[in-house]
């Protein structure tokens, strides 16, 4: 457990210091224009993404949804199916960029197999390492 120290001028530092995670949150709503997909936010340079949750404010009983960086792409989510209310982790349906570090600034984009029957968020978090230092 880190122990906080006196640094210089009498400020605390906790060494090794603390991670504050980051989170995008991208809505899919019930309208046509989510099933052909949208750019949905953007990850910067070195950011560490660490998980991904979803919302679904109901059942979506035949779709899914994915989010990657091209439209369609899966690299954060691998077709999950919102099919009941709630907060979920994806679990196995996390992609490929889950637990890797950014080597670049990366589009996320959106995008449900059909018009969602209700509306689903994804919680996109991610942990940015302080200059010089690597996850």
């Amino acid at each position: 457990m880190p122990q906080p120290v006196l640094g210089p001028a009498g400020v605390t530092v906790v060494t090794p210091p603390s991670k504050e995670l980051y989170t995008e949150v991208i809505k899919l709503s019930a309208i046509a224009g989510d099933a052909t997909g949208f750019l949905a936010c953007m990850l910067p340079k070195n950011a560490f993404v660490a998980g991904v949750n979803a919302l679904s404010m109901g059942a979506n009983t035949t779709q899914t949804i994915n989010v990657g960086i091209t439209l369609g792409g899966t690299e954060f989510v691998n077709a999950y199916a919102p099919n009941s209310t709630g907060y979920a982790a994806i679990g196995d349906k996390a992609g490929t960029y889950v637990g890797t570090q950014l080597a670049a600034d990366t589009p996320v984009y959106a995008k449900a197999s059909a018009t969602l029957t209700n509306i689903v968020y994804v919680f996109l978090q991610y942990y940015m390492p302080q200059q010089g230092m690597t996850w």
